[in-house]
C-alpha cells in the first residue's frame, strides 16, 4: 500500500518531484487522474498523480484534488503532498483548499521555495533569481502568468481559506495545531531551512498534509522514514531526440544553444503544430525522413515548436483564425506534437527522448500508449531521466519543465546520453 500520495497539475512537476524519492531507492509510480485504479495504490511506496489540472477552471481542479485525496484516503494512504508549480502558476489556491476539503486535517503547511533551482520565499513573497515572481519570465507566461509574488495573495484569489505566514525565526510555529482550517506559508532561503521545519513539523505531529514542489519533496523521504532499496539504472549510449513545446523563455535560450553541442534542429510550422491531420500526412512522413537522415548522420536532434517568443502571437492569431479557443491551444499543440514525435519513434532509432515542458510530455506519453512512468536517476535540478511503460516505445525520457534548468541543460543532457558509449 502507498504510503504517500502527490498530486501534482502537470507530468514534469510529477517527475521532477517524484525523482526525490526515486534517487533515494524509495519505490516510486507516476500515475495520470485517468490511469489511477485500485492497483496504483499498491505497486509503490508513492504515488504521483498528475491531474493535469494547471489549465482547468479553479473549481473544477479544486474538486478533483479533493476526490484523489479522498479516495486515498479509503486504501489507507497516510500522508499527502500537493506538489505546486515553484513559480506559483496554476490553481494554487484551489488545489491547496482541495486537499484540505478532503478531511484529516485542519492544517496545511505550504514550503513554496526551491532554493536548489534559485526560488526562495521571504517575507511570504516569493522570489525567482533575486526577482519577485511577479517582475520575472513567469509574470508573460502566455498561458498561466504570475501577476501577484505574495504567496498568500495568490492563495486568496481563489479561496477564502485563512493563511498564515511563518518567517524563518519563528518556524516553532510549523509544530503547533490549528483551530481552524489554515494554510501555513513558511519562508525558505536554502535547504538548511527547510531541513530545520521539517524537523519542527515533524516533532510536532505535522506531517500529514503538506504542500511544494521539489524542494521541500527531497526531505521528504528521510522525514517520513519511507522504505529503502537499490534501485539500479543500466544507462545505454545512442541517439537522442529532444522535443520542446516550451515557449518560456528560459527553455528558447537553452534550445538556441543546440548547435554548440552538436544538435540539429528542426522548428514547427505553423500547420505542423495546429493541423490535426498533419500527422498522419504524407509530409508528416517526409518530415520524419528528413528527421531520420540527420539522426543518423548526428546521433542528435531538437524538434521545437517556437524559435523566439515573437512567434507566440502568431500561432495564437492563427489559432483564432482556424476556430481553436484560446484554451484549447496548448492543448492542441500538444496533441500534434505528441503524434509527430510518436511517428518518428516509428521509424528513427532514439534511444533517449528528451520533452521539455509539460503540457507537450503529457501529448508525447499519450501518444505513446503510456501506462505509467517510474523515475531513476536526476540529471540536474528539475532534469530527470525515468522509464515510460509502454508496451510499444523502450527508450528512456528525460524531461525538463519549461521554467527550469540553467543554461548547460543540453550539455548536460548530451553529457549524460554519451558519456554511456
Amino acid at each position: 500500500m502507498s504510503k504517500l500520495l502527490i498530486i501534482a497539475d502537470d507530468y514534469t512537476g510529477s517527475l521532477d518531484t517524484g525523482v526525490q524519492f526515486s534517487r533515494k531507492g524509495v519505490s516510486v509510480l507516476v500515475l495520470t487522474r485517468d490511469q489511477l485504479s485500485d492497483a496504483g495504490y499498491g505497486g509503490c511506496d508513492v504515488l504521483v498523480v498528475d491531474a493535469e489540472s494547471r489549465h482547468i477552471p479553479p473549481e473544477k481542479a479544486r474538486r478533483m484534488v479533493k476526490d484523489i485525496a479522498s479516495e486515498a484516503m479509503r486504501y489507507g494512504v497516510e500522508y499527502f503532498y500537493k506538489k505546486t508549480d515553484s513559480a506559483l502558476r496554476g490553481n494554487i489556491g484551489a488545489e491547496l483548499a482541495g486537499l484540505l476539503d478532503a478531511g484529516g486535517a485542519e492544517c496545511l503547511t505550504f514550503v513554496p521555495a526551491f532554493p536548489k533551482s534559485r526560488r526562495v520565499t521571504v517575507g511570504g513573497i516569493q522570489y525567482i533569481d533575486g526577482m519577485k515572481v511577479a517582475e520575472s519570465v513567469f509574470g508573460q507566461d502566455p498561458f498561466s502568468p504570475v501577476k501577484l509574488s505574495s504567496v498568500a495573495d495568490i492563495i486568496h484569489l481563489q479561496t477564502d481559506t485563512p493563511t498564515e505566514n511563518v518567517t524563518r525565526d519563528s518556524y516553532e510555529k510549523a509544530g503547533t495545531g490549528a483551530n481552524a482550517k489554515t494554510i501555513r506559508i513558511l519562508d525558505a532561503e536554502s535547504m538548511e531551512d527547510i531541513e530545520r521545519a521539517g524537523s519542527i513539523l515533524k516533532r510536532g505531529g505535522n506531517l500529514r498534509f503538506l504542500a511544494g514542489c521539489a524542494g521541500f519533496a527531497e526531505i521528504l523521504p528521510d522525514l517520513l522514514e519511507l522504505p529503502k532499496s537499490d534501485l539500479t539504472f543500466e544507462k545505454r549510449g545512442g541517439s537522442v531526440l529532444i522535443v520542446s513545446g516550451s515557449v518560456n523563455p528560459i527553455t528558447i535560450d537553452q534550445i538556441s544553444d543546440g548547435t554548440n553541442y552538436g544538435f540539429s534542429t528542426f522548428t514547427l510550422s505553423l500547420a505542423q503544430k495546429l493541423d490535426a491531420s498533419y500527422p498522419g500526412s504524407d509530409a508528416c512522413g517526409f518530415f520524419v525522413e528528413e528527421v531520420k537522415k540527420k539522426m543518423e548522420e548526428q546521433g542528435r536532434v531538437i524538434l521545437r515548436t517556437v524559435e523566439t517568443r515573437a512567434e507566440v502571437p502568431l500561432t495564437e492569431s492563427c489559432a483564432r483564425e482556424r476556430g481553436i479557443p484560446e484554451h484549447e491551444l496548448p492543448g492542441r499543440i500538444a496533441s500534434n506534437v505528441g503524434a509527430i514525435a510518436v511517428r518518428m519513434l516509428g521509424e528513427v532509432k532514439v534511444d533517449y527522448l528528451a520533452v521539455f515542458g509539460g503540457d507537450t510530455l503529457h501529448g508525447v506519453l499519450s501518444k505513446m500508449g503510456c501506462e505509467g512512468v517510474r523515475p531513476l536517476v536526476e540529471l540536474s535540478p528539475g532534469v530527470v531521466a525515468a522509464k515510460a511503460l509502454s508496451k510499444d516505445h523502450s527508450c528512456i525520457v528525460i524531461t525538463k519543465s519549461g521554467g527550469l534548468g540553467n543554461r548547460e541543460v543540453l550539455g548536460s543532457i548530451n553529457d549524460f546520453v554519451f558519456e554511456a558509449r
